[in-house]
This record gives C-alpha cells, sequence and structure tokens, in this order.
C-alpha cells in the first residue's frame, strides 16, 4: 500500500480539528456565563412561587396570616413593605390579635421589622 503525504489535506484536519474543540469550549463558557449571570432575588422581592415580585414579601406575609388557624378570615388589616419591613394598616378587635399578627409575620423569611402603627385595636 502506497500512502502519499498530503501537506495541505493534514492542515486541513487540524485546523477542522482545532475549530471544533474551541467551538465546544465557547459553548460551555457560554452556559456557564448564562447560568452565573442570572442575579439572585432579593429575599423581600421574592414572590410567592419564588419568582421576581416587588410586593413578594407583603404577598408572603399575607398569605402566612391567612393560612393561621386563629388569623384567617380576618380582612380589616392590610399588608404593605417598604423593602424588609411589614406595614400592617387597618383595625382589628383584640390587641392578642394583633400580637399575634406580628408574630406570625416576624417568622416569615425577609421580614426584619413590623410597623403595627397604622393598625387601631377597636
Amino acid at each position: 500500500m502506497n500512502i502519499k503525504f498530503n501537506p495541505l489535506n493534514s492542515l486541513t484536519l487540524v485546523l477542522l480539528v482545532t475549530s471544533l474543540v474551541t467551538l465546544g469550549a465557547c459553548q460551555e463558557r457560554t452556559a456557564l456565563l448564562i447560568k452565573d449571570s442570572s442575579t439572585p432575588i432579593a429575599i423581600e422581592r421574592t414572590g410567592l412561587d419564588g419568582e421576581y415580585d416587588p410586593s413578594g414579601l407583603a404577598k408572603r406575609v399575607a398569605q402566612a396570616l391567612e393560612q393561621d388557624s386563629i388569623l384567617r378570615g380576618i380582612s380589616t388589616v392590610y399588608v404593605a413593605q417598604n423593602d424588609s419591613k411589614i406595614i400592617l394598616k387597618g383595625t382589628i378587635s383584640d390587641e392578642l390579635l394583633l400580637d399575634r399578627m406580628i408574630a406570625v409575620s416576624r417568622d416569615v423569611q425577609g421580614v426584619s421589622k413590623v410597623d403595627v402603627s397604622q393598625v387601631e385595636i377597636r
């Protein structure tokens, strides 16, 4: 068998292999950059399903209050937020209920403070 060496074919093969290896490495780096570039959502901006929500903390606190067996059904107190601070607004019939609302609100991840200055006890 007589094989002739053709430098042009060898060079073409080397360039082809180098291109494929480089392309593969670039695709891997791009995938890593895409994964790593996703900025985590601040806990006070995390919604009910983990999505970005500017009122996420307030919604999660409202959900916790609604799920509490004692507080369920109280519709005269509203939940707002200022960054990681929860603000309760409205009226409530009993100071013990307000204390429970504060405790339940504080248990929600991301709450730094609960402001009840706008809640009136009647």
